[in-house]
């Protein structure tokens, strides 16, 4: 099992964008939540050519998402992540009846406080429906006080594709949203604010070159002026929605060409979303 920590970015992101879904908010909150958490691990342990999250700009830039059967596709397989704090919820019974699409059931659980969550194992789907399907025709009833909740380590779900060591792909940049920026070596350049860093797979053009490296997005503070929020009321973890949403013009650089601004000018704070 696996322990997730989300931090103010992750928070602020998973509750912004489940505004979309006014019917189930919460529900569509944590379920966000379930899917950094397992996006973070795919990043930490699987090759990232080899899986693709669903809904990641979703997510990222607090958009709708579109609509798909499954969250991740990994090594070939669809798979959903369910992620609640009932325990109930990831019984096989309970699990067959809310999808048979797909191939694989991330399972995931969260405390009340949606501050942590727990990466509790996977199974294949028709290894639920068979375990359902045999209960009722052979083995009846479970005893009340003890039920089997079937579920694979985490780690196995490595043994379906490649072998694979400890990756830990996630950006080794230093920025995150929020930070000012300039660019390196310049005393003379102007001013930027980091609105998103992009995970480090992700293949961008600068110029009609793809850059070696991670890239970074910014935008220029007096891009702000004229919108309808200013600068320092937009949360840091929203930056990139609130630019796409205002048509706001960003520019991306490879994190290297980018230093923190000399200025005394604090980094955005990032007051609650509403």
């Amino acid at each position: 099992m696996y322990e997730f920590s989300p931090d103010e970015i992750d928070r602020t992101r998973a509750d912004y964008q489940a505004k979309q879904h006014e019917s189930d908010k919460r529900v569509k909150r944590v379920g966000n939540l379930g899917e950094l958490a397992f996006e973070q691990f795919c990043r930490e342990y699987l090759p990232t050519e080899m899986w693709e999250w669903a809904n990641e700009d979703a997510i990222r830039r607090c958009n709708e998402e579109n609509y798909t059967s499954h969250d991740f596709r990994v090594f070939g397989y669809d798979i959903d992540v369910k992620t609640s704090r009932d325990v109930s919820a990831f019984r096989p019974q309970t699990l067959v009846e809310g999808d048979t699409d797909d191939d694989i059931i991330v399972m995931a659980w969260h405390r009340d406080k949606e501050d942590s969550l727990i990466l509790i194992g996977w199974e294949f789907v028709r290894t639920l429906v068979s375990k359902v399907e045999t209960q009722e025709e052979y083995s009846g009833d479970e005893p009340d006080k003890l039920r089997h909740i079937p579920t694979r380590p985490m780690n196995d779900l490595n043994d379906l594709g490649p072998n694979t060591a400890f990756l830990n792909q996630k950006p080794s940049n230093p920025f995150e949203p929020g930070d000012r920026v300039q660019k390196a070596g310049d005393s003379d350049a102007s001013e930027a604010i980091v609105v998103e860093v992009l995970p480090p797979e992700t293949q961008v053009e600068l110029y009609g070159q793809e850059i070696n490296g991670e890239a970074v997005r910014v935008a220029f503070p007096s891009s702000f002026d004229d919108t309808p929020m200013a600068l320092e009321n937009i949360p840091a973890a929203l930056l990139a929605s609130y630019c796409d949403d205002q048509d706001i013009r960003v520019y991306t650089y490879k994190h290297e060409n980018l230093e923190f601004a000399e200025s005394e000018d604090e980094p955005v704070e990032s007051p609650p979303a509403n």
